[in-house]
């Protein structure tokens, strides 16, 4: 999908630009080498810009986060209904 029409970037440009350190429109503009004309596709670039924060901050909570194991260095399963499981309720094992 062209996200930038006046300069024929796609999405697949645009996320390559956030994956190499762009975090606004004007940084992927720059990361291609090229200025906003008429700016319709700023808004498009900036919720880009916010989704890829976060999932990039989501990662690295992710891989911040201990894999932790009980004392006796075997693993706890799982329930077996883990999906089925509301997030309000208590896992009935």
């Amino acid at each position: 999908m062209y996200v930038c029409i006046c300069h024929a970037l796609n999405d697949k440009k645009v996320k390559a630009a956030l994956d190499q350190g762009a975090t606004t429109p004007a940084s992927v503009f720059r990361h291609h080498n090229c200025q906003v004309q008429c700016g319709k596709c700023v808004p498009t670039m900036r919720s880009m810009a916010s989704e890829h924060r976060a999932a990039m901050a989501q990662q690295a909570a992710i891989a911040a986060t201990p894999a932790t194991a009980p004392c006796c260095g075997t693993a706890t399963p799982e329930p077996a209904n883990l999906e089925a499981i509301p997030a309000y309720a208590v896992a009935a094992e």
